[in-house]
């Protein structure tokens, strides 16, 4: 399951879409919180992940997955302005930095990459 964590609900369904229609089960959380208690339950094989949030914001989860030793590989979604590769290499599970905003393509391509998925397979 591909988790979507952005308060931008437009973006987040956009993105519900594509990922579906690549044949992923999707769950989104609209904040940190949300999105740390979905991780927690289990079962989710990629995050996608805006920087930007209220409550708790991406920086943030990513300190707390880091913290539990969480190893579910993250795509970390922002602005050009917020962060840059070399901050977030403190973080052993972010995969990937897509400035928004970005291809879609390129961010199925990486999801298919880190979940191992190498081409559409729908049912």
């Amino acid at each position: 399951m591909i988790l979507i964590v952005d308060d931008d609900k437009t973006l987040a369904k956009l993105a519900t879409r594509m990922l579906e229609g690549d044949g992923y089960e999707v769950a989104v959380a609209h904040n940190g919180e949300e999105a740390y208690a979905k991780i927690q339950a289990g079962g989710i094989d990629c995050v996608l992940l805006d920087m930007h949030m209220p409550k708790v914001n991406g920086a943030e989860l990513l300190m707390l997955l880091s913290a539990d030793g969480d190893t579910t590989p993250v795509l970390v979604m922002a602005t050009f302005h917020d962060f840059d590769e070399k901050e977030l290499s403190n973080f052993p599970n972010v995969k990937g930095l897509f400035h928004k905003p970005f291809y879609p393509e390129e961010l199925l391509e990486k999801v298919r990459e880190l979940t191992g998925k190498n081409q559409k397979s729908r049912s």
